[in-house]
C-alpha cells in the first residue's frame, strides 16, 4: 500500500537503503527490509514513498517543472566501503563536478546483503540512466569489489548501452583482506558486518575475475616496510595491506600517504582521481607497476 505523501528530510539512507534510479540528483531508493521505496530530491529531501509506481511517477512530475539535463553526459559513480555512506565521498564528488563530470556518490545497505546482490542494485540503476553515454566507477575499499562482480557481468543489458571509460579502486583489497580472515571468528563483530564481508577472505577474492575495462589503483600506506597498523604485514593503510590491494593489467598504481578511513578525500587521491579518469595516469610521470 502507498504511504500519503508527505515531504521530509532524511538522513539520505545508509545501511538500509539502497539508490535503484538516479537522475539530475534525483534519487529512488528501496528498503532492504521492507522493500518499500521513496524519492530523495537532490537534497535528500523525501518526495514520495510507497510503490516503485508511484516514486517514478513522483519524479517525471518533478523533474517535468525543472531544465532537462544535458545530454550525452559522462557519469561517474561513486562506490563506498563496508559501514560507510555516500557521505564518506562528499569532497570527490564535489570536485568531479566542478571538472565536468555527472558524479553521484550512491548508497547501498554494504552490511545487509553479498556482493552480487550489490551488484545487482547497481545493474537495476544502470539500465535506467538517461541522457548518458559513457560511465565510470570510483570505488573505494570493498565498493571496488562490488564494481568487479558487477563488471564481471559481461553479458548485462547496460553494458550494451552505456561505454564504461574506466575504474578506479582506492584502498580496495583486490587479493582479500587479511583483517577480514581475522574477524570472522567474532560471531557477534560478523553478525553486524554482514554476508559481504565473509565474501572478502581472500580465497573468495581469488575466484573474482578481472575487470574487462580499463583500471587503476590507489592504495594507502607510509612507503616503508612497517604501515599505519603494525598487525598487518607490510606496508597497509591500518585496514588493507598495500599488497592486498595490487592486481595484474592495471593501468597505473598510486601509493599515498593515507590511513584506509580518509583516504578517498585525500587532496593527492582526488586530484589524481581527475587526471585519472581524463588521461589514464594517476600522477605525473610514467604510469607505476601495479
Amino acid at each position: 500500500m502507498d504511504l500519503p505523501y508527505l515531504p521530509l528530510p532524511t538522513f539520505g539512507g545508509k545501511q538500509l537503503w539502497g539508490d535503484v534510479f538516479l537522475h539530475a540528483g534525483f534519487r529512488i531508493q528501496r528498503n532492504v527490509i521492507t522493500g518499500h521505496h521513496r524519492l530523495l530530491s537532490p537534497s535528500d529531501l523525501r518526495m514520495a514513498s510507497g510503490s516503485w509506481e508511484r516514486c517514478r511517477a513522483a519524479f517525471e512530475d518533478l523533474y517535468a517543472q525543472q531544465a532537462p539535463a544535458p545530454e550525452d553526459r559522462h557519469l561517474v559513480l561513486l562506490l563506498h566501503g563496508i559501514f560507510r555512506s555516500k557521505d564518506s565521498f562528499g569532497p570527490m564528488t564535489r570536485a568531479l563536478r566542478r571538472a565536468g563530470y555527472d558524479a553521484h556518490a550512491i548508497n547501498y545497505p554494504s552490511t545487509r546483503r553479498s556482493l552480487e546482490e550489490h551488484a545487482d542494485q547497481l545493474e537495476t540503476l544502470l539500465e535506467q540512466v538517461r541522457g548518458v553515454s559513457r560511465v565510470s566507477f570510483v570505488t573505494h575499499s570493498m565498493g571496488g569489489i562490488v564494481a568487479r562482480v558487477l563488471l564481471g557481468r559481461t553479458d548485462a543489458l547496460w553494458r550494451s548501452q552505456l561505454e564504461v571509460n574506466r575504474l578506479l579502486m582506492i584502498g580496495t583489497p583486490n587479493q582479500g583482506a587479511e583483517i577480514a580472515s581475522r574477524l570472522q571468528p567474532i560471531s557477534p563483530f560478523m553478525a553486524v558486518a554482514g554476508p559481504a564481508l565473509h565474501q572478502l577472505h581472500p580465497d573468495h577474492a581469488a575466484k573474482l575475475p578481472i575487470p574487462d575495462v580499463p583500471f587503476g589503483i590507489v592504495a594507502g600506506g607510509r612507503g616503508t616496510p612497517q604501515g599505519f597498523n603494525p598487525l598487518l604485514p607490510g606496508d597497509n593503510d591500518m585496514t588493507v595491506t598495500v599488497e592486498e590491494t595490487r592486481l595484474p593489467g592495471a593501468e597505473d598504481f598510486l601509493l599515498v600517504n593515507a590511513v584506509h578511513t580518509f583516504i578517498m578525500v585525500h587532496p593527492q587521491v582526488i586530484e589524481a582521481t581527475q587526471r585519472y579518469l581524463e588521461t589514464g595516469v594517476l600522477a605525473c610521470g610514467e604510469p607505476q607497476a601495479p
